[in-house]
């Protein structure tokens, strides 16, 4: 499949006082994964205490963006920010069975559609509709590699059970980034 005739895959991003905002359109995939973990580490650097992504448009998600997920909610344990959580809403059951497939719904709050808090309602459309803005999703091929190989170290680290499905990934991804730095430096 050529670059124009992929689904659009995007973020719309917003803070909105504490909170980071996010709306993940499309496939939560390994293309827009560093586009997450560079707004979401931005956010929480500046104060927010946590992070909400409304998954009403996603339609999927691979284990890269997964593993984005998993340093987020790690980082804020580690950094232990009062009120500090990752929360996913609107979520369809296919979307929370691949959560709980890698044990992430033990690390992030995952509400299906319809069963949102009251406290979390106002974040399913404010500010990403209108205000919030399209997030950058352009990146290196080496910095995906960077952002694929963190995110899997992440799921392993956050899940050891998750070892062994990885395993191979990570050996690739080590090897492939070694290959790049190799060309970097020549």
């Amino acid at each position: 499949m050529s670059d124009s005739t992929m689904p659009v895959e995007r973020l719309r991003v917003a803070l909105h006082q504490h909170t980071g905002l996010v709306r993940v359109i499309g496939r939560g995939s390994y293309r827009i994964s560093p586009a997450l973990k560079e707004f979401t580490s931005a956010a929480l650097d500046r104060g927010a205490a946590g992070i909400v992504l409304d998954m009403t448009d996603c339609i999927g998600m691979d284990s890269t963006f997964m593993g984005v997920l998993a340093g987020l909610a790690m980082r804020l344990r580690k950094e232990e920010r009062a009120d500090g959580r990752v929360v996913l809403i609107n979520l369809s059951p296919k979307l929370r069975r691949l959560l709980t497939t890698l044990g992430l719904d033990q690390l992030v709050d995952v509400h299906l559609t319809g069963e949102t808090p009251p406290d979390l309602d106002a974040f399913s459309d404010r500010g990403l509709q209108e205000e919030g803005a399209d997030a950058p999703t352009a990146s290196s091929r080496k910095s995906r590699m960077q952002t694929m190989l963190s995110a899997h170290e992440d799921l392993v680290e956050a899940l050891p059970q998750n070892r062994p499905q990885f395993k191979d990934v990570l050996d690739f991804l080590r090897q492939d980034l070694a290959r790049e730095d190799g060309q970097d430096d020549g």
